[in-house]
């Protein structure tokens, strides 16, 4: 190598080194999430809803995210302390709405009573006190919302246990959202047929981030959404894990 050329070393590498967004920060944006089979899994073979349209988004906003799975409270922790981490999904709350950067919407879930068919369906909350035990999740928004009903005893638990809790007769009904206990008993085989009672909730699933995040443009994430939606990508994907067919 002739002294010219290594004279420029020490420049090149300075250059390299320095280089902007997208080159050289490619990987700056990771996704804090927990580990349940519904909506983000660690499994390869069943990821989950989210991580499937999410990923797929991210191919559209040129973006390699480093993925995390962390116990969801530390999750949600993270990803406020953390520049341009991301989480979902996260229901839009009054009490976090000042925590994090609202990146987009992917969908609304319903939440009801849920118990298997051959007992009453439980439409309202009086119907619910009249029940022994009920199982919700821990840590979520459904948790905090039950707790108004004044209910007899509700015990809450990590989601993965809520249908094995409900399939084994060990509580009377669960409070959850439709299309995650459509997924659960289906992936799960239980025996039976589970029935819904009354919407008592809406929860708004968001994909939110840091609000320190200059390299999250929420207009482009939502563009990146339309994108799946047009394509057809998101509705098969909604209907491969929550059709009750």
């Amino acid at each position: 190598m002739n002294t010219r050329w290594k004279s420029l070393i020490p420049f090149i590498f300075g250059l390299f080194i320095t280089l902007p967004y997208p080159v050289m920060a490619k990987q700056s944006i990771v996704f804090n999430l927990e580990d349940e089979p519904i909506y983000t899994s660690s499994s390869k073979t069943s990821p989950g809803i989210l991580i499937e349209l999410v990923l797929e988004m991210s191919k559209y906003l040129d973006i390699s995210p480093e993925v995390k799975f962390l116990p969801w409270k530390r999750a949600q922790i993270n990803t406020i302390k953390t520049p341009n981490a991301i989480i979902f999904p996260l229901t839009r709350t009054a009490d976090r709405e000042s925590k994090y950067n609202w990146v987009c919407k992917l969908f609304d879930v319903p939440v009801m009573f849920i118990n298997k068919q051959g007992s009453p369906k439980i439409n309202t909350v009086k119907d619910a006190r009249a029940l022994s035990k009920i199982a919700t999740v821990i840590g979520s928004a459904q948790g905090s919302k039950i707790m108004e009903f004044n209910l007899q005893d509700v015990i809450k638990v990590k989601g993965a246990l809520l249908y094995s809790l409900l399939n084994s007769g060990r509580i009377d009904a669960i409070y959850s959202a439709q299309p995650e206990a459509v997924y659960a008993w289906k992936k799960e085989n239980y025996e039976g047929r589970l029935q819904y009672g009354a919407t008592q909730q809406v929860l708004p699933l968001w994909i939110a981030s840091s609000k320190d995040s200059p390299k999250i443009d929420n207009k482009k994430w939502i563009e990146a959404l339309a994108i799946i939606k047009k394509s057809g990508f998101f509705a098969n994907k909604y209907n491969e894990y929550f059709s009750d067919k």
